[in-house]
């Protein structure tokens, strides 16, 4: 077997995986019964791998989401991957009457696997479509009764609906799907929504009518017990040992993160040489390695953490009303906070009014600094990430708990390991002035 297929972040199933009776037993009890299941947590938690465990292929279809994707462009999406063909009203029938929007309404061509005509919604009709039995409905794209009635006619009630990234759609698109999620529920389909946020009651936020018909799982915390059995579980493929010093070292620098531990066994795997199984038993044990090989993980990550945090502090300026105020720049300096923050300052979040007192302490213009300021800069926080492709996001605002907390798992590794002032020192203060 090959490192890569043991230890690592892969999009692939690793042989290291474990269970964990926390969090694979509730998503076995949340597939068993009737309500929508969240699955949530940071960035390379193993949020991924968990469902794939858990919910074999042919049983789940999957949408990608992103900041400009609409609930319709998701709905569009299953209903395609289930061989569901839509044609825009607009190449109707001329003479036929439309009394919905033309930019909502739809007719949908879908397989008929009954005989004779059928009875459905709008003018249904049984016809030949290249040699294939079809038939065609006319629904509405927006409302999720014509889209769910749509995915029960094709056997849709036996698959997972799997809705990644849902972290990047807009608030106006989170807030229609939480409500489309209670109608899907009432119809008998399932959906599985993956997102990098660590709070319960994300959507309830958004419907409160989904109070309790959720199921919500967790992917965090990881504990100290359960990295010592991804080793144990990991170490027989490639016939490796880890010196207990040398484990004890990659949990501490890991912070809670699988990602950063599976990623530390496989470079210091590959600093001892082992690529593969191993014919004969290895020991690891040199701690030298092993600082070799957090030194390769800081400097691969820097790149893109630096690179995403000077996105973020150059993001849209925070103005008054009045079109004479000044910028207050309120990005560069949450940057500023953050890189300067230890992990213990950070993995609970800090609160809201906590990060205002902390900017003014760095602001040249304190009393400007507002608490409508630093609530509308935080608010806009995942809209600015996304539109800067900032994948994953590096932060999350949330409203219910008004704490911004770190959602990449291996930010908290890069901070801890490097200098707060080099890093500022190469993201420029979008106040040119400041610059000089």
């Amino acid at each position: 077997m090959k490192l890569a297929e043991v230890f690592g972040v892969s999009r692939d199933p690793v042989s290291s995986y474990i269970e964990r009776s926390a969090v694979d037993a509730a998503l076995e009890a949340a597939l068993k019964e009737s309500r929508q299941i969240i699955i949530y947590g940071s960035s390379k938690q193993g949020k991924t791998a968990l469902l794939q465990r858990h919910i074999p292929d042919k049983r789940r279809i999957t949408v990608h989401c992103g900041p400009t994707t609409t609930a319709e462009d998701l709905y569009r999406s299953f209903l395609r991957q289930l061989q569901v063909e839509i044609v825009s009203e607009k190449t109707a029938e001329t003479s036929r009457e439309v009394s919905t929007s033309i930019s909502a309404k739809f007719t949908a061509i879908l397989p008929f696997f009954g005989g004779g005509e059928a009875e459905a919604k709008g003018e249904a009709t049984a016809g030949a479509v290249q040699g294939t039995t079809r038939q065609t409905i006319e629904f509405n794209l927006a409302v999720a009764q014509d889209v769910g009635e749509l995915l029960l006619k094709v056997g849709a009630v036996n698959l997972f609906h799997v809705l990644e990234n849902f972290h990047y759609l807009s608030d106006d698109v989170q807030r229609q799907l939480a409500f489309d999620l209670r109608t899907f529920e009432e119809m008998g389909l399932r959906f599985v929504i993956l997102g990098v946020w660590r709070e319960r009651n994300r959507l309830v936020q958004y419907n409160g009518d989904l109070q309790d018909r959720l199921a919500e799982v967790p992917v965090e915390p990881w504990e100290v017990a359960d990295f010592e059995r991804v080793v144990a579980t990991g170490g027989p493929f490639l016939n490796v040992t880890f010196d207990q010093a040398i484990k004890d070292q990659i949990f501490d620098e890991a912070h809670g993160s699988i990602a950063v531990v599976q990623e530390l066994l496989k470079k210091t795997c590959e600093k001892v040489g082992v690529v593969e199984f191993s014919p004969q038993p290895v020991v690891i044990s040199d701690s030298a390695l092993l600082r070799e090989a957090i030194c390769e993980k800081v400097e691969e990550y820097s790149a893109r953490h630096i690179r995403s945090l000077e996105s973020i502090a150059a993001g849209s300026r925070t103005r008054r009303a009045t079109e004479t105020a000044a910028a207050l720049y309120l990005p560069y300096y949450l940057v500023k906070v953050m890189v300067h923050r230890t992990y213990d300052e950070l993995k609970e979040g800090i609160e809201r009014k906590t990060l205002q007192l902390m900017i003014q302490q760095l602001h040249n213009s304190p009393d400007n600094v507002r608490t409508s300021d630093v609530t509308g800069m935080l608010s806009r926080l995942p809209a600015l990430q996304a539109n800067a492709r900032i994948v994953p996001p590096l932060f999350d605002f949330d409203p219910g708990t008004r704490r911004v907390k770190v959602v990449d798992s291996t930010l908290y590794f890069f901070i801890d390991n490097c200098d707060p002032d080099e890093v500022m020192a190469e993201i420029p203060h979008p106040d040119p002035g400041e610059n000089e």
